[in-house]
């Protein structure tokens, strides 16, 4: 099977946890899959057609967009791969201001070179082409590309991921009695109770399983880079009350005082499981 690998806006990350897969891809490569594209890789200028087209990053140009339209026309499969493809990523962050805000007058212009135009948004991929399958993540854990490559290839039916990162996790669920939530670098984390029964804003409990819970494990909060889980994708779900709900419960405080903490800072919990794309998916195509 032919492939390209195509980045967009992005930081390369996603393809390099590919590359961090070691043996298992190259096992993949020396069997199934010869790529035949990838600006990292290979020189080639001209987007080919082929089989499968994997594509990281986000549409925040207008050449992105145009690219991506290229890439759905010359593909059979099309993968977005990471979270920056499938939900907008943390480069949608910049979504909450305009782009006047975001870039001076000079930085659109540079001597006799015109950039892209800015959009005025960043988008995920499919809001314009269509995708065949979704591989969130920032970046999504080498061996998580590789099973969901080899299912797509062999032509069986994705592995997928439907719960929540909580389930994958190794701390103890705790009823606490705390008077108010804590930065990550407030205090320390005891390594055995669940970091939001410590008062840590962690969203695990709204975020897809499938990476192995690396950042509760060893105390840093999970920031919903897979993006929401199955449960949550319904429209109907509000989920930032359900997130006021799962900490207040888990350390006693108010809902109304967890909400008046959280939307001070919205920096800290709104980088992927509350952007604006982040739940119109189809659940049977996400890994």
């Amino acid at each position: 099977m032919k492939a390209s690998i195509v980045s967009l806006t992005c930081c390369a990350g996603c393809v390099s946890s590919l590359l961090n897969a070691g043996n298992a891809f190259l096992e993949i490569l020396s069997q199934d899959l010869e790529i035949i594209y990838s600006p990292t890789f290979i020189d080639l200028k001209e987007v080919p057609d082929v089989d499968l087209a994997i594509v990281e990053g986000g549409v925040r140009t207008e050449e992105d967009e145009k690219i991506i339209r290229e890439v759905r026309a010359k593909c059979r499969i099309l993968v977005a791969l990471g979270i920056c493809a499938t939900h907008g990523g943390i480069t949608s962050l910049g979504n909450v201001s305009s782009v006047r805000r975001l870039l001076e007058k000079e930085y659109l212009m540079f001597q006799s070179f015109r950039l892209p135009k800015i959009k005025d948004l960043m988008y995920p991929i499919c809001n314009f082409v269509d995708v065949d399958y979704y591989i969130p993540g920032c970046p999504p854990m080498p061996l998580l590309i590789v099973h969901g490559l080899k299912s797509i290839l062999s032509g069986k039916p994705i592995i997928r991921h439907q719960s929540v990162v909580c389930t994958e996790c190794n701390r103890k669920i705790v009823a606490s009695k705390l008077d108010k939530l804590y930065g990550v670098y407030e205090k320390e984390a005891d390594p055995n109770l669940c970091l939001v029964s410590q008062g840590f804003v962690c969203l695990g409990s709204l975020t897809r399983d499938g990476c192995g819970a690396p950042c509760p494990r060893v105390g840093f909060t999970c920031f919903g880079c897979r993006g929401p889980a199955d449960s949550l994708l319904y429209r109907s779900r509000d989920l930032y009350s359900f997130l006021i709900k799962v900490i207040s419960k888990r350390t006693g405080i108010a809902e109304e005082k967890v909400k008046k903490e959280l939307y001070s800072n919205p920096f800290v919990f709104h980088t992927f499981i509350f952007s604006k794309f982040a739940r119109f998916k189809s659940r049977e195509r996400i890994v």
